[in-house]
């Protein structure tokens, strides 16, 4: 129950900083999970291009404040 409320949790603040669609949410979601709160090159690349190095920082934050810390 505890990770689905952190997923919740995470959902919300993508939704609210960024537009994505659910799929890709999810797919963020889990890169970050696989990768400790760190996303791979391979995802910066391909699937999440559209993302500054910023935003993609922001992003890796949250997830470590919501999952690692929380």
């Amino acid at each position: 129950m505890d990770y689905l409320n952190k997923y919740d949790e995470m959902k919300r603040y993508l939704d609210d900083k960024f537009e994505m669609p659910d799929k890709t949410v999810a797919l963020l979601i889990k890169f970050l999970g696989q990768g400790d709160g760190q996303l791979s090159k391979r995802a910066r690349g391909k699937e999440l291009v559209a993302l500054t190095d910023e935003e993609i920082r922001d992003i890796e934050n949250r997830y470590q404040e919501i999952f690692l810390e929380g």
